[in-house]
């Protein structure tokens, strides 16, 4: 559009990176001479690392280009790649090999097939990886399993990633550890130095057939410097758009059309950012007065004018005797009326502030240590009373004592007929259930009772089967466990049913 305007054959800052747009600023081009001397040598693998903007995708398009003819070039320029398959899928098709209707296991061997066998890759493939921190760890790991094959005693994977400083935050992770010593370079990308933002500006306008000193002067690409930070994309962006902004004003606006001013920089960043340009911001500080101040955002506001006021009669003492009889009026700035609603809610939230700085508050003496806690060992804790247990079937213990006290054995002629029913236990009820406290009666007796009735004779069964109770009781065998409780609640339900 402006081309012909301003004598140019082409668009001389494009929008997009371009190899043939390459210019050899101090820090790129040091980064390119390291991952060629690199990758020729085979030498492991290499990252590019730097801000958005500052030429990494430039810089992997110049080494694709370079290494054409030495290698078969995989240049992956987009990562949004979720699993291994879709990852192995996009290499394949950068090297224009099949790669539909496989699953992710015939894609790999496809591939190592291609890099370590065919005819057609024999000096191996050069893996230019850009906005390589968008990929997941897993993805990474895959990326270098490809750096261990080898063909004919060389690596036949030379491999570059590129990314911002999340890559290289990732391989600080220890998953990746094993990645991390494989890679030999690490070049970092910064913006343009001002004399680099110049040299750029004129470098491209001469390219384009143009005169860059004549259609930028130093004064507007110092501008430009400024607005942008001296970041390539950022250059490009504010560049092209002054030049169409000077081509839509015309001649009858400006004395020299043809002539970019510092007026059509800041007009043309404003336009792109909508925001006011960072030159023109009002200043803050006064500039007749020479205070210092000195205090953080907790200091208490009415005691700032003073201290302003003593720090600005010392530097208006001259060492004369009469310097102490001088003062200087405090300075308290105006301030706005509120309205009550406004003044309301700040004082609650100053109230609120003051309720906070209270309760968080450090102590001031001492240094802050962090609290340790202390877990005591279990068995060096004192015990207050001994609690002595006797043992329940010990043959000096009385026996009505140990018939109330815990549940009875079972008779054997009783244990005969009940088979305990595996499966999980079930609620008994309370009645049901033998109580710990002493009753009138023993727990032996009533057991003989019930088995009386549920047997119509008058004999008990233990003594029909010849067994004396009374001494069982008396003198039980070591080897009785006697049964839980739930076992008797059982005994008893179907007790109840026999009656």
């Amino acid at each position: 559009m402006y081309e012909t305007y301003f004598n140019l054959t082409e668009r001389p800052f494009a929008s997009v990176p371009r190899a043939d747009h390459y210019y050899p600023a101090s820090v790129i081009d040091a980064a390119r001479n390291t991952l060629t001397r690199c990758i020729d040598r085979g030498e492991g693998a290499a990252l590019i690392v730097g801000p958005s903007g500052t030429g990494k995708s430039l810089l992997c398009q110049v080494l694709a280009e370079h290494f054409q003819k030495s290698f078969q070039v995989a240049l992956l320029a987009s990562t949004h790649l979720d699993t291994r398959r879709s990852l192995l899928q996009a290499i394949l098709y950068e090297l224009n090999r099949p790669w539909r209707g496989m699953d992710e296991g015939e894609l790999r061997l496809s591939l190592v097939d291609y890099i370590t066998l065919n005819d057609d890759c024999g000096g191996g493939i050069l893996l230019l990886v850009d906005e390589a921190h968008r990929l997941s760890l897993r993805l990474l790991d895959e990326i270098r399993t490809l750096t261990n094959l080898t063909r004919a005693m060389q690596p036949a994977v030379r491999l570059v990633l590129a990314g911002n400083h999340v890559l290289e935050e990732r391989f600080a992770s220890p998953k990746l550890e094993s990645f991390s010593q494989r890679i030999s370079a690490r070049c970092y990308l910064e913006a343009f130095q001002r004399d680099e933002t110049q040299a750029y500006i004129w470098a491209r306008i001469m390219v384009s057939g143009g005169r860059g000193n004549e259609i930028f002067p130093a004064e507007a690409c110092r501008m430009v410097h400024k607005a942008t930070g001296g970041v390539p994309r950022l250059i490009n962006q504010v560049c092209d758009h002054v030049l169409l902004l000077a081509y839509g004003a015309g001649p009858g606006n400006t004395g020299c059309p043809r002539r970019i001013e510092p007026a059509h920089v800041e007009a043309a960043w404003a336009d792109l950012q909508q925001l006011p340009t960072p030159w023109n911001a009002p200043a803050t500080a006064p500039s007749g007065e020479s205070v210092i101040e000195f205090g953080g955002l907790d200091d208490d506001p009415s005691e700032m004018p003073s201290i302003a006021g003593k720090i600005s009669a010392a530097e208006q003492d001259d060492g004369s005797a009469d310097a102490a009889e001088k003062t200087v009026p405090p300075i308290v700035p105006a301030e706005p009326p509120l309205d009550p609603e406004t003044s309301r809610r700040l004082r609650h939230v100053h109230r609120l502030l003051g309720d906070v700085r209270t309760e968080f508050q450090l102590a001031a003496a001492g240094p802050e240590t962090e609290p340790v806690v202390e877990t005591p060992h279990p068995f060096e804790e004192p015990f207050d009373e001994e609690e002595v247990i006797a043992e329940r079937y010990s043959a000096n213990a009385p026996a009505r004592t140990i018939a109330a006290s815990s549940p009875a054995p079972l008779d054997p002629a009783l244990a005969a007929t009940v088979t305990p029913e595996p499966g999980p236990q079930t609620c008994v009820a309370m009645d049901d259930v033998p109580s710990s406290e002493p009753s009138e009666k023993p727990l032996s007796e009533s057991i003989r009772l019930r088995l009386d009735r549920a047997h119509g004779t008058s004999e008990p069964p233990a003594q029909a089967a010849g067994i004396d109770a009374e001494s069982l009781l008396a003198d039980p065998p070591r080897s009785v466990v006697p049964p839980p409780r739930i076992e008797f609640g059982r005994l008893f339900a179907k007790l109840r049913q026999k009656l």
